[in-house]
């Protein structure tokens, strides 16, 4: 810290942050209180200083309360709290332009400069302080005065402080630290696999050189992982790589922030608050579709980072050609980035993750019950978080080792509601789609290798996946003999076994195949 203070001093004022970080989060932190505001504890008093009036009026409004809370917490209910403005005093000595280099300015453009600037903020901290649902003024201005006036009439910048009854109530302020640090969330505990190698792969090498891969797409259907993965990154950029400032947030987070700027006039501190920025980290750009003007603000973000070398990490729910909504600027800037896929969770990862869970729960089970229980889920890992509770529970009420038909009984509803109805149609759509083919080659009569081969694979995955039998299957696909599919099935699971490439599959092996189409389905 600038100032001078004792050793008990000292301890308050960084108690206080602490709190405040594990309340509020480092992320937002950083992004509401700039690093050079001044904390100074004196006499039962703690005095923020922030070095401008819009610093000051935008760390009250969004985070004022919690830092009373935190306040309160290490303090007392008798501390008191006051967010004043000690602004920097700006020398005519030079100045430094947009281009970095320093400009000589004398007296007259020093005053102007500082003009311009006071103006601004005033009509900054104006809009800030503007409430955000009208029904929430307790008196109606008088529009016709001038907005000047308004903002000499604001009120002292002295937060009070809520009561708090006990040091048990004032416990509740405080989330626990592995609450705060996001245990599910975390680097370490994310389970890698086939299903999600290259994304994984994508991850550590983020981690290990930011701004090199910029800007990388993460994409895959719900449940397999991309947020887990986008926060471990957040966290290891913050707490491996030392970069300050990492936002990550949703897209709707995103929009809600940019639409509120428009309307309050905040635009700036929008901007600041996504573009000064070490890293930037977006869930669910999928949301963004049909938005014009947040796409145009993103597409800007987006330039805005990549020229000054700056990780950005996207994620979505589609792969990135069933993105083109989004703009072919947006799309063609992630298109010259790292894109990476996740399958849903394969039948191996599913197994770690189940071991992994049922040992951190306390529950014992044997190798060949994880196995059936993972065999039989669906590639969703919340399915599998879903599982282990209802089978702790079920533990919790027998008071003894779970058997076979004890775990079974306890979650086969759950994994019955979440299986996904998969029909003879159905395949033979996604088949086509994944090796371009026209949407009723597979019932053709034709024998080339690029018709049959996906033919065979589309057999394979119906006896898998649907209740048909054989014959069922195979008049589906062009009035062939049951035989056929049993021989198509066999020879699938020989490309299986030898790990097979394809004829005409684009250049995926049998099994890459396989995986595409699965997660189509959202099987597997």
């Amino acid at each position: 810290m600038a100032h001078d203070v004792n050793q008990s001093e000292e301890d308050v004022a960084a108690q206080v942050r602490t709190v405040l970080v594990s309340r509020i989060s480092a992320e937002r932190y950083e992004l509401w209180i700039a690093p050079e505001t001044q904390w100074h504890w004196s006499s039962g008093t703690l005095t923020v200083s922030f070095e401008s009036d819009f610093a000051c009026q935008l760390a009250r409004r969004m985070v004022g309360k919690d830092v009373a809370a935190a306040l309160q917490f290490v303090a007392g209910p008798q501390a008191a709290l006051h967010l004043v403005v000690t602004p920097v005093v700006v020398t005519p000595a030079e100045h430094v332009g947009a281009d970095g280099q320093a400009d000589s300015l004398g007296s007259a453009d020093v005053t102007e400069l500082a003009t311009v600037k006071t103006e601004k903020m005033q009509r900054m901290t104006l809009a800030l302080n503007r409430p955000t649902n009208p029904r929430d003024n307790s008196s109606p201005r008088d529009n016709s005065a001038p907005r000047a006036n308004e903002a000499e009439s604001d009120p002292p910048q002295i937060l009070t402080l809520p009561t708090v009854s006990s040091a048990h109530s004032a416990a509740k302020l405080l989330p626990s630290t592995t609450a705060a640090a996001g245990p599910r969330e975390g680097w370490e505990r994310f389970v890698a696999g086939d299903c999600n190698q290259l994304a994984w792969t994508t991850a550590n090498m983020v981690v290990a050189q930011p701004g090199r891969m910029t800007p990388v797409l993460f994409h895959g259907p719900c449940g397999v992982g991309k947020t887990h993965l986008m926060a471990a990154i957040a966290q290891q950029l913050r707490t491996h790589c030392r970069l300050r400032r990492v936002a990550h947030m949703t897209c709707e987070q995103f929009t809600n922030d940019f639409t509120e700027a428009i309307k309050g006039g905040g635009l700036p501190m929008f901007r600041r608050k996504y573009r000064d920025v070490d890293a930037l980290l977006v869930d669910d750009v999928h949301f963004l579709i049909g938005k014009k003007a947040t796409i145009g603000e993103l597409k800007n973000t987006l330039d805005n980072l990549l020229r000054i070398g700056k990780q950005v990490i996207f994620s979505a729910d589609r792969p990135l050609n069933d993105l083109h909504l989004l703009g072919q600027e947006i799309v063609g800037r992630l298109r010259g980035g790292l894109v990476s896929p996740l399958m849903p969770v394969d039948e191996k990862t599913r197994a770690t993750l189940l071991h992994r869970e049922l040992a951190d729960s306390g529950i014992e089970l044997g190798s060949d019950i994880v196995q059936q229980i993972a065999s039989r889920t669906v590639g969703d890992g919340r399915v599998i978080h879903g599982i282990v509770k209802r089978l702790v529970a079920m533990a919790m009420l027998t008071g003894k080792q779970l058997s076979w038909e004890q775990c079974w009984n306890s979650v086969y509803d759950l994994v019955q509601a979440t299986q996904p109805v998969v029909r003879l149609g159905d395949i033979e759509r996604v088949v086509c789609e994944v090796f371009g083919l026209e949407p009723t080659s597979l019932q053709s009569t034709s024998k080339a290798r690029t018709v049959a081969q996906p033919r065979m694979l589309a057999m394979f995955l119906a006896r898998k996946y649907t209740p048909a039998a054989y014959k069922e299957i195979g008049d589906y696909f062009g009035k062939r003999r049951h035989s056929t599919v049993i021989s198509a099935e066999k020879t699938v699971e020989e490309w299986l076994r030898a790990n097979a490439s394809l004829g005409d599959a684009r250049g995926l092996s049998a099994r890459d195949a396989l995986r595409h189409v699965e997660s189509n389905l959202q099987v597997g």
